[in-house]
């Protein structure tokens, strides 16, 4: 009897010594089918996702496109609109003998690349090298193309006629003649501190080459005449400058860092830029006297372009509550005003755009004035608004073409159809003059579309979360469909095991506001069981970010979701496309965007008894590291688990052109209340911090800054700091892994 309990006891012992190795055996079991289910992983299982009709030159209403078939490989396929019917571009057979290559064209590899044609030449590259053939002719007429040379240490920024460029040397501008390299200098008060034409690059560029030098990238604009520049001199005395530093710069253990200019929210003094005018005839610069420009972030200072003669920018002034649109008359050295626009709090200029006539001296502009983003057509010389074109309850999200012999205007907008998820997009038909609103797309999916030359057709792709692409060919008089391009191959993606998320709606808790959002689930889901709830969020308020075609499966969701995990994806009150009211909830107010998330995850548990909401984890990155971590603190009874990526964890601590927008300029209370710094002391559940060490867009001192903080306040948690990785951290399969890891030890029962 003893010896039958002494060996009952040793296999206890035994089993007790080997759960963990099974245990552990199953978790990388998961890893492995997660790793299937990577957005890499998923997008090479999904063909003909889009398509790009390319329309060619001399022919309005024929064009081509490229596809994918899982038999014949990469194909071009010509289309002719009047007759609907579709042919091979060129013959495959053909072109391969008139190449006459060394190896065959496996075209399974989609082996051409940066394709044209033009109505009897094809241009492509296959194997790096660049070919021109004649496929009109019989047999095809191919020869090799000479390789582009590669861009010289020293970019030339040469006028439309070739005859001259523009430099810059010791922070001054210089015009050159491009025959004799003959120079003269135009300015002679540039210094590194008030440079001429300078851009701000991204540190990362000095890290990896010793000789950048910033005088070779310059914000210039030539005329399409060649007679005139528009530059800028930028003024940056006591601007922030930040340090970059690699730990790992090379194998010598040496460690490499760099000085850059980087505006930062409620700094006192930003970069600011005085418009500059180069007359080429007249070989002078001059200062035009216009309000100098603020720049907020890396790149040129000016951003604008030239149309009919005359050169046009949009001026944001601080705090972000007044817009210009500005012109300077070359001729003149003037600078007008053409289009004032005011708000109370913030105009997004995420939204705004503008488009011009080239019959008239008209442009259509975008405004939110009446709650909603539409269009209004203005006069370019008087300045004088001369009619709204769209209005009504709905949100104008592009300008696809504007057909002026007809006055016809053709956009795209969501949230006009009624009961239907307000995010779809849809093709509109106007007059110029607001008259004839007419919807050419009606179905109830997000649809993608392109106009011809012409204005007789248009390419329509749509789908939505559950169903994939197709594309049409369509009327652009009456939007009948006129014969289908294209569909999806999904094929292999369902072979698999892949199944799309679920779509829903829950009402905000105003009792009023519904709000929408995806939930995924693992292939091998049980409604029977339990599972912990994940959020991935993002309450950036420049746009929404819940996908709305088909390619929801091309993200990090579908992976989690894999391990045993409900993720939710979702777009709260604050976000944008949704009109003023919706997206005005975020300013002031950063730190609520997770409310609607934690309201959201309850309403759907409620009738979801799968979704453990005892077990809720969340994630982000960017925006999303510092909602991460503020839903922690804010709900920190609500989320048990978290993982925040690359966070600007303190509005003060990142760049000025974003978050002086939603957060409002001068600084006030709400900035220290809202910063991820404050209330430490309430964090409880599991946090991961990670920063990539060469983060060029969030200072890795913005983690670093929150983890001094958590130390102070005695708080656990983790930290990764990735050498050699910038902003993006996804982009890399160790910190992706990271992830899951934590979230399985810290949200699956079996693992506690």
């Amino acid at each position: 009897m003893k010896f039958i309990s002494l060996f009952f006891l040793l296999l206890c012992l035994i089993s007790c010594q080997h759960t963990p190795a099974i245990k552990h055996k199953s978790i990388d079991d998961n890893i492995e089918r997660a790793k299937a289910f990577s957005a890499k992983n998923l997008r090479n299982k999904v063909h003909n996702l889009s398509l790009t009709g390319h329309w060619i030159d001399d022919k309005a209403d024929e064009f081509w496109f490229e596809r994918y078939s899982e038999k014949r490989g990469q194909e071009f396929v010509r289309v002719n609109a009047n007759d609907k019917v579709k042919t091979p571009l060129f013959d495959k057979v053909k072109l391969t003998q008139s190449l006459n290559l060394e190896e065959p064209i496996d075209w399974q590899s989609s082996p051409l690349s940066h394709v044209k044609f033009n109505g009897k030449v094809l241009n492509f590259d296959i194997n790096n090298q660049p070919y021109r053939c004649d496929i009109v002719a019989s047999p095809y007429q191919c020869r090799a193309a000479s390789k582009q040379k590669s861009q010289d240490k020293i970019r030339r920024y040469t006028s439309p006629d070739k005859q001259h460029f523009v430099k810059v040397e010791n922070y001054n501008l210089f015009l050159c003649k491009t025959s004799t390299q003959d120079c003269k200098q135009l300015t002679e008060d540039g210094s590194e501190s008030s440079p001429y034409a300078v851009t701000h690059s991204v540190p990362n560029k000095r890290l990896n080459d010793e000789g950048f030098d910033e005088q070779n990238h310059l914000g210039l604009y030539w005329s399409e005449n060649s007679h005139y520049v528009i530059t800028y001199r930028l003024f940056r005395q006591g601007v922030t400058q930040l340090t970059l530093t690699d730990s790992t710069a090379d194998n010598d253990f040496n460690v490499n860092s760099v000085r850059y200019y980087y505006p930062q929210a409620g700094d006192q003094t930003l970069p600011m830029a005085q418009v500059v005018l180069i007359d080429v005839v007249n070989q002078e610069a001059s200062a035009l006297n216009a309000p100098k420009v603020m720049q907020t972030y890396y790149g040129r200072a000016l951003w604008g372009y030239w149309h009919k003669g005359d050169f046009y920018y949009q001026d944001r002034r601080r705090g972000n509550k007044t817009l210009f649109l500005r012109k300077v008359i070359a001729k003149e050295k003037q600078v007008v005003s053409v289009i004032k626009e005011s708000n109370d709090e913030f105009i997004d200029p995420w939204v705004q755009v503008s488009y011009h006539l080239n019959n008239k001296n008209h442009v259509i502009w975008s405004s939110q004035r009446s709650g909603y983003q539409h269009l209004y057509l203005y006069n370019t010389t008087t300045g004088e608004l001369l009619n709204q074109i769209t209005q009504g309850e709905y949100t104008v999200r592009a300008i696809r073409a504007v057909d002026e012999e007809k006055g016809v205007l053709y956009f795209e907008a969501s949230g006009k159809e009624k009961n239907r998820d307000p995010y779809l997009r849809h093709l509109y038909r106007i007059n110029l003059d607001g008259s004839d609103l007419t919807l050419l797309t009606p179905e109830p999916f997000e649809h993608n579309t392109r106009l011809s030359p012409n204005f007789n057709y248009f390419i329509d792709t749509f789908s939505d979360a559950k169903t994939p692409p197709q594309s049409w060919l369509r009327s652009a008089v009456t939007g009948e469909k006129l014969t289908q391009l294209d569909q999806a191959n999904i094929g292999q993606l369902t072979a698999l095991g892949w199944q799309p998320p679920e779509p829903f709606s829950v009402i905000a808790d105003d009792g009023v506001t519904p709000l929408y959002g995806l939930l995924y689930k693992p292939s091998n889901f049980d409604a029977s069981k339990k599972y912990p709830v994940i959020n991935d969020t993002y309450t950036g308020p420049h746009n929404f970010f819940t996908p709305k075609s088909f390619s929801t499966f091309a993200n990090t969701r579908p992976a989690l979701a894999e391990l045993g995990f409900i993720v939710i994806k979702m777009d709260g009150r604050g976000t944008s496309k949704r009109g003023c009211e919706f997206h005005r909830v975020s300013y002031k107010n950063l730190a609520a965007g997770t409310d609607d998330h934690v309201w959201a995850i309850k309403q759907l548990a409620k009738d979801r008894q799968y979704m453990d909401i005892n077990r809720v984890g969340i994630y982000g990155f960017s925006a999303g590291g510092y909602d991460t971590v503020q839903a922690m603190l804010r709900h920190n009874s609500f989320f048990s688990a978290g993982v925040s990526a690359s966070g600007n964890h303190d509005f003060r601590v990142d760049k000025a052109g974003w978050n002086e927008i939603w957060m409002s300029w001068p600084m006030s209370e709400a900035w220290q209340q809202q910063s991820n710094y404050t209330n430490v002391e309430r964090l409880k559940g599991k946090l991961l911090l990670a920063h990539g060490e060469l983060d060029n867009n969030v200072h890795p001192s913005a983690t670093m800054r929150l983890v001094d903080k958590l130390i102070d306040a005695n708080k656990d948690f983790d930290l990764l700091i990735m050498p050699k990785m910038g902003h993006v951290l996804d982009e890399h399969p160790y910190f992706v892994e990271k992830r899951w890891r934590f979230f399985i030890e810290h949200l699956q029962e079996d693992n506690e």
